[in-house]
């Protein structure tokens, strides 16, 4: 998958609260969870072609070639 795709659906997810999930190949399922004050606050494809996820309480880096999908849960029933 490319920086860009992943970017065009984590933009709309920006400010809500959920459960985000990456497949990711030869490691599995990693997910986390945008709660009240864990939310996804920005989502920037890098120059050198890695993807930033920012939220409230920190950030992270991925590689996008690695990511085979991506999946988003409102949270009903996550508590």
């Amino acid at each position: 998958m490319t920086g860009d795709t992943i970017s065009d659906l984590l933009q709309p997810l920006i400010g809500r609260s959920g459960m985000i999930s990456l497949l990711v190949s030869r490691i599995g399922q990693v997910g986390f969870v945008t709660a009240e004050s864990k939310k996804l606050t920005g989502v920037e494809v890098r120059p050198d072609g890695l993807l930033r996820l920012e939220r409230e309480t920190g950030w992270t880096v991925i590689d996008p070639a690695e990511i085979v999908a991506v999946a988003w849960n409102d949270g009903d029933g996550l508590e």
